[in-house]
């Protein structure tokens, strides 16, 4: 197999996060209209409202967005396809784009739940701490295994037996 470089995976990692930060910029539009227009106030929302509002309206919505662009041809997010590269599947795309894309999120998902803890309880319970120390770790051990394995794969491309190549680099 034919590894991406490093500044590939960094150039598509560039240009997926500018696509996540678009999504999230239209929904912060979309809410304060909402707001604005419709509730004409701010609604305080509770500690479970904020987890539940943040899981269903960022993560979840970027994993499914994210895993339908690389569980369907051309197997590639925004960002691979603007770096040549894209997702290879040992199984099915559908499966292993949900998987793969679950795990690369998990650290976003857990750096959400830590943040929103934090400010509801001052930066002061366990949870908050844990949730912190599972995002990073996580985080970095995804990083650490895309740079340091031979064949580049982090943890949700070995579960969902996946690959990231350039187009048209066959598999071996």
């Amino acid at each position: 197999m034919i590894r991406p470089s490093t500044l590939s995976r960094i150039k598509a990692l560039f240009f997926d996060w500018l696509f996540i930060c678009g999504y999230l910029i239209l929904l912060l539009i979309l809410n304060l209209i909402t707001f604005a227009v419709v509730l004409d106030t701010f609604p305080e929302y509770t500690h479970m409202e904020s987890q539940l509002i943040s899981t269903f309206t960022s993560v979840i919505p970027i994993i499914i967005i994210f895993s339908f662009m690389e569980g369907k041809a051309p197997f590639a997010s925004w960002g691979k396809r603007r770096s040549g590269i894209k997702v290879h599947y040992g199984g099915s795309p559908i499966t292993g784009a949900i998987i793969r894309n679950t795990i690369k999120f998990l650290p976003w998902q857990l750096g959400h739940m830590s943040t929103i803890d934090g400010i509801y309880h001052d930066y002061t319970t366990p949870s908050s701490m844990l949730f912190l120390t599972l995002s990073l770790g996580l985080f970095l051990v995804l990083i650490f295994m895309v740079l340091a394995r031979e064949d580049g794969r982090h943890l949700g491309d070995l579960l969902a037996r996946s690959r990231v190549a350039h187009y048209g680099k066959t598999l071996e």
